[in-house]
């Protein structure tokens, strides 16, 4: 009987010393997990800055090209109205009578 008490006592230890190292073991991945998960956010973090510093300066040039366009754009209008009142200068003075021929 003592025989079977000291196997049983002895599986018990065995048992409670692999149990409590693997929840030793557990903890360090636990630790591990929580330093890899804090690391995640710093670079969650830093690529959300990154976008928006990217973001805003794809904005800022936009709107410098739309500027750009808008002065053309302005340009282009008045250098074909200048155009326009030349033609219809000129045609006045070729065709004088232009009113009458319709």
């Amino acid at each position: 009987m003592e025989t079977i008490l000291t196997v049983l006592s002895t599986i018990g230890v065995v048992a409670l010393a692999f149990a409590f190292s693997g929840v030793i073991r557990l903890s360090r991945r636990v630790e591990d997990l929580e330093l890899i998960r804090m690391e995640v956010v710093d670079i969650e973090s830093k690529i959300e800055k990154h976008i928006e510093n990217e973001t805003r300066e794809r904005e800022g040039v936009q709107e410098d090209i739309y500027k750009r366009i808008d002065e053309w754009n302005s340009s282009i209008d008045r250098r074909f109205d200048n155009v326009w009142t030349v033609i219809h200068t000129i045609d006045k003075i070729v065709n004088p009578s232009k009113d009458k021929i319709k």
